[in-house]
């Protein structure tokens, strides 16, 4: 089979479970994952004989993708802020709208024009260096790139699943990046105690109603783990009231928290926030114009 061929034989494979576009970035990612060759690259070879090795690994890799497994887990590899990420199905998949979270803070802190926080001492443990706390880390998407973005600041992540952490810390260990990761069950408060005092909270937490369920893509619902994912219908801000209440006591004055939030929640996470104490609680809309990011910042 020749290299050409190999990519029109996905598309045409996939088009009728993706769509015409979909299947066809599908087929880019997967034929260079295969063959280690750019587009740019394939198209002055594509009249090349592909191995059988690769084309059987083509054909394992099309079962799974037809079985609607997302093409990240396929490759265990995803990108997220200019960083290459290892990813499999205890993490979910890094998106987009993620990345905007990271930005408003890195530009939040380059407003500030330092990354470093110069307080008073009021604790023992309080330093000069800036302090940050991502809860529910699971790849450590979103620690990796503070970290990076802010090579001075103090960086941790904390996750309950023992098998996402596993994920962070090899994505730490890979990109030469040093955030803390610590395994710990978040709603319970006095598994809290294990965390630092800090600057910013930062967290994508589970936010989709378990009633949702069914509207959800099957790539998504049968392949990206639940725990990341749902929350009970009847307390589908179980995350939010729980950063609230470890914000007050464990962010420094004029510490900030940034969270990614369900859309159709923004305006109860806001009044949450507002009536727990917060002050300058905005709500952001992501590049596709939906209510999705939040910042609070403690009086």
């Amino acid at each position: 089979m020749k290299l050409f061929e190999a990519e029109q034989y996905i598309k045409e494979q996939l088009k009728t479970i993706y769509g015409e576009q979909e299947a066809s970035n599908i087929s880019d990612l997967a034929i260079e994952h295969i063959t280690g060759l750019s587009k740019a690259q394939r198209v002055s070879k594509k009249q090349e004989e592909i191995s059988k090795e690769r084309a059987a690994q083509l054909q394992r890799d099309l079962e799974r993708l037809k079985r609607h497994e997302p093409i990240q887990y396929v490759m265990n590899k995803a990108w997220f802020y200019g960083m290459e990420l290892y990813v499999d199905k205890n993490v979910l998949i890094p998106r987009p709208e993620t990345e905007e979270l990271v930005q408003w803070i890195a530009e939040d802190i380059k407003l500030s024009g330092k990354d470093v926080f110069v307080r008073g001492v009021r604790q023992a443990d309080e330093t000069t260096q800036l302090k940050i706390l991502d809860v529910g880390t699971g790849s450590g998407c979103i620690a990796l790139a503070l970290k990076k973005a802010m090579p001075k600041a103090e960086v941790w992540g904390c996750d309950v699943s023992e098998e996402a952490l596993n994920v962070a810390r090899r994505n730490g260990s890979s990109l030469d990046i040093r955030v803390d990761f610590q395994g710990l069950n978040f709603l319970e408060e006095a598994q809290q105690k294990l965390l630092p005092t800090v600057d910013i909270i930062v967290s994508n937490p589970p936010y989709v109603p378990l009633k949702d369920k069914g509207q959800m893509h099957a790539n998504v619902v049968d392949h990206e783990p639940h725990t990341a994912l749902f929350v009970p219908d009847n307390d589908a801000l179980i995350f939010y009231k729980a950063i609230s209440r470890f914000g007050k006591k464990r962010l420094y004055e004029n510490g900030s928290i940034y969270m990614e939030i369900h859309e159709e929640l923004g305006q109860h996470v806001v009044h949450l926030f507002k009536e727990s104490g917060y002050a300058q609680v905005e709500l952001r809309k992501d590049m596709q114009g939906k209510d999705r990011l939040i910042r609070a910042k403690k009086q």
